[in-house]
């Protein structure tokens, strides 16, 4: 028998997430954690090294470099060196946008069998 995922009703914080990980997976809460600190760490790894971290059907994680410019300071208007710097942004999935758009909570990122989309999807 499947277990049914733990529900969320409010703000999901780090430990929070640890809770809901180690009820789903049955683990305890150190593994959970530690598991949780790993894919993390991995992440913020890929993104500090300039690569981008793609989450089938949750999104990714898009590293880039910004160019050196001049800005101009707005109460004298002196121009201001800019040095370049690595910055990381989050583009969500399609399919976790629209699972949000309908409020979907029982919304999953695994990926659907082969030849169960129809059509129209």
């Amino acid at each position: 028998m499947k277990k049914k995922p733990t529900l969320i009703t409010e703000r999901l914080t780090t430990t929070k997430l640890v809770e809901v990980v180690a009820a789903d997976l049955g683990i305890t809460l150190k593994e959970a954690h530690e598991t949780i600190v790993v894919v993390f760490d991995a992440i913020a790894r890929a993104a500090a090294s300039g690569h981008d971290v793609a989450v089938t059907n949750f999104g990714t994680w898009i590293s880039s470099r910004t160019r050196r410019r001049t800005a101009r300071n707005p109460q004298n208007g002196d121009p201001v060196p800019v040095a370049a710097f690595q910055k990381v942004r989050f583009r969500v999935s399609p399919h976790l946008r629209e699972a949000v758009r309908r409020r979907d909570r029982k919304v999953t990122i695994r990926k659907a069998p082969k030849g169960a989309r129809t059509a129209a999807e």
